[in-house]
């Protein structure tokens, strides 16, 4: 739809300078004590000196008194508009050295299902010249966990313990091959390197390497997601079957209960249907391992051969528990499935973040906020991210956050902050860690 914007500008003549200043406000059309804060604007001859209207609408600018300049006008959620200050314009304005001009713009507005809002400060978290930041967990007592390099992260990985206030506690160099971060249930830090892994261990500000199985840590550790009581939830999670059963087991009896199966109906059906294009010996060859296994023929042809396709995609089904709820989320049916304490679904509701949308695209995973017990979503337009609050009384979408910087990386979230990596394009700038208030 198109909405009119009222740019009401006073202008006035700074002679002993040769330029012009303009004061003005930008309201809305059909409301003019509706005031438009957060406008950009700039002129074409000097677009660095750009401004911004401040809370009430109103701003100041200066353009040159000789020559053309038009002045642009930018705001979220609408296309760019501009008003154009000839020399004849600007002659007339000079000789009445005082005046008052009513522009009217018509904006083309991109209506948004919920209120977006810009992050109006964006905070360095962390930021060092010596290393660049690849991925970083947040301790108990707020200070930042970092695997960091200097040059590249195949040579020299090491981990940081930095304070909140950006100072190098201490650090230690990983002894071997580093990939990411993982913080399992407990709490317990671990780097994930290419052939092994490794929990973090802080004492007395001293970083410890402790070497773990790597049947240990996949089977148990990095399989269970969160506890309640003497109930550990865990999930059958393998990026070669695109279904996943969330499990829950007691750890005095080793009792075992099936919280909920999740499938992703359309994958699966193309999963399965591998077995009938592939060769009579790889038919075979799939029909001995049944028999050796009890895995149906058409999982093995699957595992083995559609999972290599580029059409392929894992199962996503994340499970938070908040308030002693459990909360599953299944993006294929669009439901958001609760159960309490006793494995009993207390609730079933719709969800509407997954719909398509040719605004955003949405992204896994959701992300739970821990200390406030809230979910978001990860949307991408044009490499900006857009966080989305998810209501998880009705499954709706309530406010959004749209980051400042584009392209960032290792997307986080810790007591209504978002944080994430970034360094400027075609900077010299190490990789630094930059956070935003959410709304």
């Amino acid at each position: 739809m198109k909405i009119l914007i009222v740019v009401i500008i006073v202008l006035s003549c700074l002679a002993t300078q040769a330029q012009i200043k303009i004061e003005g406000q930008v309201v809305d059309e059909k409301d003019h004590s509706q005031v438009i804060p957060d406008v950009k604007i700039f002129t074409s001859n000097f677009p660095e000196n750009e401004v911004t209207t401040n809370e009430s609408g109103q701003f100041k600018i200066t353009v040159p008194a000789e020559g053309t300049d038009t002045i642009f006008f930018e705001h979220v959620g609408f296309e760019s508009s501009y008003t154009v200050l000839s020399p004849t314009l600007k002659k007339r304005i000079i000789k009445k050295d005082q005046g008052v001009l009513l522009l009217t713009h018509e904006l083309s507005f991109k209506e948004l299902p919920t209120a977006v809002i810009y992050s109006k400060k964006v905070d360095t978290t962390y930021g060092s010249p010596k290393h660049s930041v690849e991925d970083f967990l947040m301790t108990e007592k707020g200070d930042l966990l970092l695997l960091a390099y200097e040059k590249t992260l195949k040579k020299g990985a090491k981990i940081v313990l930095a304070s909140s206030n950006q100072e190098d506690i201490t650090e230690a160099t990983v002894p071997g091959d580093a990939h990411y971060l993982f913080k399992d249930y407990a709490g317990i830090p671990y780097v994930i390197c290419e052939d092994k892994i490794f929990a973090i261990e802080i004492v007395k500000n001293k970083i410890r390497f402790e070497s773990v199985s790597l049947n240990d840590f996949y089977d148990f550790y990095h399989r269970v997601i969160d506890t309640i009581e003497d109930n550990y939830y865990y999930s059958t999670f393998n990026e070669l079957y695109p279904a996943v059963s969330f499990i829950v087991t007691n750890k005095n009896d080793s009792s075992h209960h099936e919280l909920i199966e999740i499938e992703d109906d359309f994958m699966m059906e193309l999963y399965r249907a591998q077995f009938k294009y592939v060769s009579g010996r790889d038919k075979l060859w799939a029909y001995r391992k049944e028999i050796e296994t009890g895995i149906d023929k058409e999982v093995w042809i699957g595992a083995t051969s559609f999972t290599q396709d580029i059409l392929y995609k894992p199962v996503y089904a994340p499970l938070f528990i908040m308030r002693d709820t459990v909360h599953v989320f299944d993006q294929y049916k669009k439901k958001l499935f609760k159960f309490d304490r006793y494995h009993n679904k207390v609730d079933s509701l719709d969800l509407d973040f997954v719909q398509e949308s040719n605004k955003e695209k949405w992204e896994q995973p959701l992300i739970h906020d821990q200390e406030q017990d809230k979910v978001y979503g990860l949307y991408n337009k044009g490499g900006y991210y857009y966080i989305k609050s998810i209501n998880c009384q009705d499954g709706k979408v309530l406010k959004e956050l749209k980051l400042a910087n584009r392209f960032v990386e290792r997307i986080k979230i810790f007591n209504g902050k978002v944080y994430y990596i970034y360094r400027p394009y075609e900077s010299l700038q190490k990789k630094f860690i930059y956070s935003e208030e959410l709304p």
